[in-house]
């Protein structure tokens, strides 16, 4: 077998994360626009391979997109360009081995009073601040929202 017959190991799954400030009207209610945006990311991300989570916290958003890096980049281009969104910064962006949030076209979650727990566990005591977060810290907080997430899921569907 030639080198060109070969299997070429995949290069192309990518991973982007990044924080933006919240920059939401006040009519329609905010949660009503991040349910917008949610829907709307489902239906494009589904068309492109693209899965992730949004967390929406204390008037921040902070997002991991995975999927081909062509269909992330475009993604990720549309969201800096949407007005909700204030001065974007990217964390990370590299190839990644596997997805983290295979799952999910999308997925947002809003930490609760009672998830504020995640911060605490997060060592991030002092005022809720993603400009403070670096690639690990940042992936750790979305793999601990996901996990939350999958277990109100589970028990949800128990009920």
């Amino acid at each position: 077998m030639t080198d060109e017959a070969q299997p070429q190991p995949t290069r192309s799954l990518h991973r982007l994360i990044y924080f933006s400030r919240q920059r939401l009207a006040d009519d329609p209610p905010p949660n009503e626009q991040v349910e917008a945006i949610v829907r709307a990311s489902i239906r494009n991300n589904r068309e492109v391979a693209v899965t992730g989570l949004l967390l929406v916290h204390d008037g921040w958003f902070i997002q991991a997109l995975e999927g081909p890096m062509t269909a992330v980049l475009t993604t990720y281009r549309r969201i800096i360009e949407d007005p909700r969104h204030e001065a974007p910064v990217v964390i990370n962006a590299a190839p990644a081995a596997s997805r983290e949030f295979a799952d999910w076209n999308m997925c947002a979650r809003s930490l609760s009073a009672a998830d504020e727990a995640i911060i605490d566990a997060l060592e991030m005591r002092d005022a809720f601040e993603p400009t403070r977060l670096n690639e690990r810290s940042a992936l750790r907080l979305l793999k601990a929202v996901r996990d939350i997430q999958d277990r109100t899921a589970l028990s949800a569907a128990t009920r």
